[in-house]
């Protein structure tokens, strides 16, 4: 079995993505940037954007036209690899999301609700009526 059938499909979709763009590799290399971010980046934004622009070699750039021919025609499989980049998508933003961040503005969201609550309780209560004492069952049986 070769090497690169055991990868999964966006790790070799990932390799090509760099082959095209050695600006990234040296990059790499020069420890300016890690390969995971590189990676995180690529499934947040496609390998389309255009700050992957800047890194594109001249040879990448003449077989681009031989590429999006060869998109066309595996434009059947693109549905199924589309599926899996919305799962990148989301998993790109849940890795950069503080969990502790969240939760403290879910408190704060919390409170707030809580809030708005009790602003409306008061204004529904009736102002000239005595308050009715509630019932200690919520059900009125009566014995026949």
């Amino acid at each position: 079995m070769e090497k690169n059938q055991e990868l999964h499909p966006s790790v070799q979709q990932f390799k090509e993505f760099m082959k095209q763009h050695p600006a990234l590799i040296t990059e790499v290399k020069a420890n300016r940037r890690s390969l995971q971010t590189i990676f995180e980046e690529w499934s947040v934004l496609g390998a389309e954007h255009e700050q992957w622009q800047t890194y594109r070699s001249v040879k990448a750039d003449t077989s681009h036209a031989q590429e999006t021919a060869e998109e066309e025609t595996a434009a059947h499989t693109a549905s199924a690899s589309t599926a899996s980049d919305t799962l990148g998508q989301v998993m790109g933003l849940i890795r950069r999301m503080n969990v502790q961040d969240l939760q403290n503005h879910l408190a704060q969201f919390s409170s707030v609700l809580a809030n708005v609550q009790n602003v409306i309780q008061t204004f529904q209560r009736p102002t000239n009526q005595p308050s009715q004492k509630p019932q200690d069952h919520p059900f009125s049986f009566r014995r026949d």
